[in-house]
């Protein structure tokens, strides 16, 4: 007894590519087939299913309401069989992935940790893309992303790694220097070291943002230095240039260290946080679910910081 009562799954294919084509001489030519084929196999499909799923047009066809709701089924279904073929096929061959994050993310957090996922999964080939530009999983070639915001991201499963805070760092000689350095106030008479650029990825909290927060309206007195790289501001801050803001995750263990330290124990914490994304229906995907259960591990851990 068959199970599923309905017509050939290779109706159905052609009907999804004359109903996105809007022609079957197009989709005659996707398919490597003939129009006549085409149009012989959805008069089946028709014929089987008992309604009219296009409009014959001069030159060109339509569907109809039924071929609509039929369109929106069939292309649901044919894109989980490529979700899930991808998936075998992934698991078949030497699985790689591509996980993007913002540079500071790449350098300061994931790089140092790499290791250890290689460790455990020495079969994965893993590629870092490190970029500040926002990045849709829907469109790119990225497996995973490290993203920031509240946590909701249409189409894709995200997970909570850490939440932000954020707090003034500078070198221990430059505080020896600058023994006046107490209070958030003090802030204004110091060289403060900017980031220009990066966008939503760091929560859209700057030097203006943090000093309001603790209650400091005035204008600093001293020029700034701003760089566009936040490896490089946190260079500068560890050569004693001035003063930077500093995000748990990357300056927290350079605190721990002695590298840097913190002049002005007052932090500034956002509603947004930090999350791993992978689209919704990749996550079955081994390699995908490998990376995913790692870096979380990492994070509750204690490799991580909350």
């Amino acid at each position: 007894m068959r199970k599923f009562n309905m017509p050939s799954l290779s109706l159905f294919h052609t009907f999804e590519v004359a109903a996105r084509r809007r022609s079957f001489t197009l989709a005659a030519d996707e398919l490597c087939i003939t129009q006549s084929a085409v149009s012989r196999q959805i008069k089946a499909l028709e014929d089987q299913l008992g309604v009219l799923l296009f409009r014959r047009l001069h030159r060109a066809i339509e569907p109809t309401a039924e071929g609509r709701r039929l369109f929106e089924s069939v292309t649901r279904g044919l894109q989980e069989i490529e979700t899930c073929v991808a998936g075998l096929q992934a698991a078949a061959e030497n699985p790689q992935i591509t996980v993007s994050a913002s540079v500071a993310f790449s350098y300061f957090w994931l790089m140092p940790r790499l290791e250890r996922f290689s460790a455990r999964h020495p079969e994965i080939d893993l590629r870092v893309l490190a970029t500040d530009q926002k990045v849709d999983l829907r469109q790119e070639g990225v497996d995973v992303a490290i993203l920031y915001g509240a946590g909701r991201w249409e189409g894709v499963e995200a997970h909570l790694l850490f939440g932000e805070r954020v707090y003034p760092v500078c070198s221990p000689a430059y505080l020896r220097n600058h023994p006046e350095l107490r209070e958030p106030s003090d802030m204004l008479d110091q060289t403060l070291l900017h980031l220009d650029g990066g966008g939503n990825i760091w929560g859209g909290v700057d030097w203006r943002v943090w000093l309001v927060t603790q209650g400091v309206t005035g204008q600093p007195v001293r020029r700034g230095v701003r760089l566009n790289s936040y490896p490089m501001i946190v260079q500068a801050a560890e050569a004693g240039r001035g003063v930077a803001l500093g995000w748990s995750y990357i300056t927290d263990p350079m605190l721990a260290e002695g590298r840097l330290v913190c002049p002005v124990d007052r932090s500034l914490e956002t509603r947004d946080g930090y999350y791993v994304g992978a689209l919704e229906g990749s996550t079955s995907v081994p390699a995908i679910a490998h990376f995913l259960q790692w870096i979380r591990d990492e994070v509750t851990g204690g490799s991580g910081f909350t």
